[in-house]
């Protein structure tokens, strides 16, 4: 290169990253602010337990919350994600059971089987009820949400009836975490769809 190419290079560069951008073609983004104690207040009002709930919307939302439907919605993809953990500690639990020699309790492995299922629709619920929230309140959110409850209730069902191996063990306090979840999600739903 010739020393005038690489001082008309330079002085390109220097101008293209000097330049401002202008704002109609990337509108600046309202910077999130912390969030309003009173938003998350009234969201956990209905919650059967207020620390919990308001710990969960805390964490979920870095502290951001602005209003009820954001409450709400971050409540839902908390079970959501904890659903989706729980699904893959019982598929891990599965693999486990399978590749054994030596079947040691086939009890034990219709307890993964049958919350593998559970968990599979409980997951499809979650989902369902974070999709419908998109248009606002409405009933198919508050049927999807007690119907996960009741599908977590039936995995807690099938686990109540199997022996209680570590892993068995460990599952049994993964679905009680997203029965809580679920059963904050809920209330913080019902707390949204009455305030709209």
């Amino acid at each position: 290169m010739t020393p005038s190419t690489c001082f008309f290079l330079l002085l390109f560069l220097c101008v293209a990253t000097g330049a401002r951008v202008h704002p109609v073609v990337h509108p600046a983004q309202p910077a999130a602010g912390p969030s309003s104690p009173d938003v998350i207040t009234k969201a956990c009002e209905l919650s059967p337990e207020k620390p919990f709930c308001i710990s969960v919307l805390k964490s979920q939302t870095n502290g951001g919350v602005n209003d009820l439907k954001q409450a709400a919605l971050a409540s839902v993809k908390a079970a959501s994600t904890e659903a989706v953990a729980t699904s893959e500690l019982i598929k891990v639990a599965r693999r486990r059971e399978e590749n054994k020699e030596v079947v040691e309790d086939g009890i034990e492995e219709e307890t993964l089987a049958d919350c593998c299922m559970s968990y599979t629709s409980l997951i499809e619920k979650l989902a369902g009820a974070e999709s419908a929230m998109s248009g606002g309140p409405g009933p198919n959110v508050s049927v999807d949400l007690k119907d996960a409850l009741t599908t977590a209730d039936t995995c807690e069902k099938s686990i109540a009836g199997g022996r209680k191996s570590p892993m068995v063990e460990e599952v049994a306090k993964k679905n009680d975490n997203v029965k809580k979840l679920c059963t904050n999600a809920l209330s913080v739903y019902d707390v949204y769809a009455k305030g709209n």
